[in-house]
């Protein structure tokens, strides 16, 4: 695998184009309801070990949390998942009131898990009036499809002069890579969707695979 080492303002445009070479067909997802949101930086750890909560994470050496943290987290009139669940939305409800906030899972900032409609999950209205919250945790089996909206995240400061960390930027195109690799060593059939025209085009697992490393000129 090659590396290819960028002036910053060649940052930008490489990754875009890289992103968009490694496009293929529109994949529709379907028996899926529900969203999960994560940093790009979790996200390969999901692929490999499903959508874990804190308790689960603390155990398994993936996080460290204090016991004094975990109490706090665990009260569910501020953290509605606590310590046992996984937050979820579901977009399209025609019953929040107009008092509840409604969560948008179709940030460019981070990545979209949708998960099948089979997890048993049940609605929470403290934080977000289309929250749901399913305990113990959801399998890798349980994901449909890993969307992100980098190309959209990049235009977004492009289009506005505002300035990004090229780090970031890189490091967030690495764990896509990462994304990549973990689908193919774990044999899971689940697209890779880059949605930022929202058009449902899924990723080629071994041309994102395959893609140079990226260094930032120093």
């Amino acid at each position: 695998m090659q590396s290819i080492i960028l002036e910053e303002k060649e940052i930008y445009g490489c990754i875009k184009e890289l992103l968009n070479e490694c496009k293929t067909t529109s994949v529709e997802v379907n028996n899926a309801r529900y969203h999960h949101n994560s940093s790009y930086f979790v996200a390969p750890s999901i692929v490999e070990r499903g959508i874990l909560p804190l308790n689960e994470l603390n155990k398994k050496g993936l996080a460290n949390i204090s016991d004094e943290v975990l109490e706090l987290m665990d009260d569910p009139s501020s953290h509605a998942n606590g310590n046992e669940g996984v937050s979820l939305s579901v977009v399209g409800l025609e019953d929040l009131s107009e008092k509840e906030i409604e969560y948008d899972p179709f940030s460019k900032e981070q990545v979209d898990f949708i998960v099948s409609d089979e997890v048993k999950a049940f609605r929470s209205s403290a934080n977000y009036g289309n929250e749901f919250i399913a305990f113990g945790g959801i399998e890798p089996e349980k994901l449909k499809s890993i969307d992100i909206r980098l190309i959209k995240y990049i235009e977004s400061f492009v289009d506005s002069d505002k300035h990004v960390g090229l780090e970031d930027l890189i490091e967030r195109y690495r764990c896509i890579k990462e994304v990549a690799m973990s689908l193919k060593e774990n044999n899971m059939d689940i697209p890779l969707r880059e949605m930022s025209s929202e058009d449902g085009v899924a990723l080629d697992i071994d041309k994102v695979i395959d893609a140079p490393i990226l260094l930032l000129k120093q």
